[in-house]
């Protein structure tokens, strides 16, 4: 455990000091909890890479309360084409309003506060906060699960605007997952679809997806690799 965390905070560091999700998904939230989630730990880390050079590495820890209650933070470090720098922290708070696996269908609310800065530009500014209304749906009973996020966005400085994202995962054979995301957020629109392996069945997870986000400046497509622990 003690390795454990003093990886995590080494990636901290690499990070520096988006929307959050659950991974593997990029927007996506789900509104499924396992009954002895409890007072414990997870960290996701991911790495996105663009054929444009955009890249970000992303450290985000999370700690469960309860099944119903859970705080997460995003720590990204972020490096432009053009070699501008940049780090973004992303504050997640989530309560459930029930629990699939007593209710059959799962329903939460989800709070976000967006903030970035860029290097040499000042303090951490806010980019925007963000509601969500996650539901998930299982599909039967170790098979998959499907989920609806309904939200609202306040960009800085601008009008309140609708948000949303779906997202699916499926179970492909022993240990792996397919899933795939679509998402339109404040910024733009994202669409994911990749593969995830259970190196330890809900413990310690890897992936590998393929993304296309549209945004301002334009279209871009790369991948995103990601590792994952739980329960710890």
């Amino acid at each position: 455990m003690t390795r454990l965390l003093t990886c995590t905070l080494l990636l901290c560091a690499l990070a520096g000091p988006s929307l959050a999700a659950d991974r593997p998904y990029l927007v996506t939230n789900s509104a499924a909890a396992e009954e002895d989630e409890e007072q414990v730990w997870a960290v996701e880390n991911w790495l996105r890479h663009t054929r444009r050079g955009q890249r970000s590495l992303t450290v985000a820890p999370e700690y469960s309360f309860d099944p119903m209650n859970s705080v997460q933070a995003e720590f990204r470090r972020v490096l432009e084409r053009d070699d501008a720098h940049g780090h973004e922290i992303e504050f997640e708070f989530k309560h459930l309003f029930t629990r699939i696996e007593r209710d059959g269908i799962g329903f939460g609310a989800v709070l976000t506060l967006d903030t970035e800065r860029r290097d040499g530009e000042g303090p951490l500014r806010r980019r925007a906060t963000s509601l969500f209304l996650p539901i998930t749906v299982p599909f039967g009973e170790g098979a998959g699960q499907v989920h609806l996020n309904p939200g609202l966005a306040w960009p800085r400085e601008e009008r309140v605007r609708p948000i949303g994202a779906i997202a699916a995962e499926a179970a492909l054979v022993r240990r792996t997952e397919l899933f795939g995301e679509w998402a339109r957020d404040a910024e733009g629109g994202l669409v994911l679809a990749g593969v995830r392996y259970w190196i330890r069945r809900e413990r310690l997870a890897v992936d590998l997806a393929w993304q296309r986000e549209q945004a301002e400046g334009g279209t871009s497509r790369g991948v995103v690799i990601g590792i994952a622990w739980y329960d710890l």
